[in-house]
């Protein structure tokens, strides 16, 4: 007899764990899909604002910390913005890979504790147009850390550009100008390399960006900036 009434004291149970574990996996169901929506519509508002800045809508991620937590305490704590042809004051066609720590939105307004930003800049956005003029060609040259501008028939006038960051810009300096390799005589050299000297103002940027490091790779030149305390219109 006593385990005929055990026997029926687990059938009993199997009923109520059965609606116990439905109930779970239907509030996991519906925690996953507010989350999924959460998220959703946060990294679209992020998106929206910068897209006013940048010309593009960026892709927004916003971390592994739950959307609804973040949400409920105010605070993000880390918000990444990827945008592909971005054009941020005279410069376009950017990659930008941004990521802002301790983003709070308030009334009006939306405070970060720090930024980094990394962006290729394509050389056609440093050929200016001078350059232009010149019907000439920029590539890069990492090896040398150098951008070699091509102009004239074939392009056989190469001319070497050295960049560099001074303070908040970026500076372009020619160098020696060659003719299939040869140095080109001076006069007709002073004319060409200033027409390719440029100087480019990295001033004005948001969320107090300064630029730390700039880089020739194979396509394009990067610059790595750092931003510390700052507030934005919401």
């Amino acid at each position: 007899m006593t385990l005929f009434r055990g026997l029926l004291r687990r059938a009993r149970s199997r009923p109520r764990t059965a609606v116990t574990v439905v109930t779970v996996l239907v509030l996991a169901g519906a925690a996953g899909t507010a989350e999924l929506t959460v998220r959703g519509r946060v990294a679209d508002r992020f998106a929206t604002a910068a897209e006013n800045r940048l010309g593009e809508t960026p892709d927004v991620g916003l971390g592994s910390t739950p959307a609804l937590w973040q949400l409920a305490q105010g605070v993000y704590p880390e918000v990444e913005l990827e945008a592909a042809g971005a054009s941020v004051n005279q410069f376009h066609g950017l990659d930008i890979d941004a990521r802002l720590r301790d983003v709070r939105p308030g009334a009006g307004a939306v405070t970060v504790r720090s930024t980094t930003v990394d962006v290729g800049i394509g050389t056609e956005s440093l050929t200016g147009d001078r350059l232009l003029r010149m019907n000439g060609t920029m590539a890069a040259d990492p090896a040398s850390g150098r951008l070699i501008v091509r102009a004239g028939p074939g392009g056989a006038v190469a001319v070497p550009l050295e960049p560099s960051l001074h303070g908040t810009s970026i500076e372009i300096t020619p160098e020696q100008p060659t003719f299939n390799g040869n140095p080109l005589p001076e006069a007709m050299s002073e004319k060409i390399t200033e027409k390719a000297r440029r100087t480019v103002e990295l001033a004005d940027l948001p969320l107090e960006l300064k630029p730390q490091r700039l880089t020739v790779t194979d396509d394009d030149l990067s610059l790595s900036l750092r931003g510390g305390p700052a507030t934005l219109d919401a």
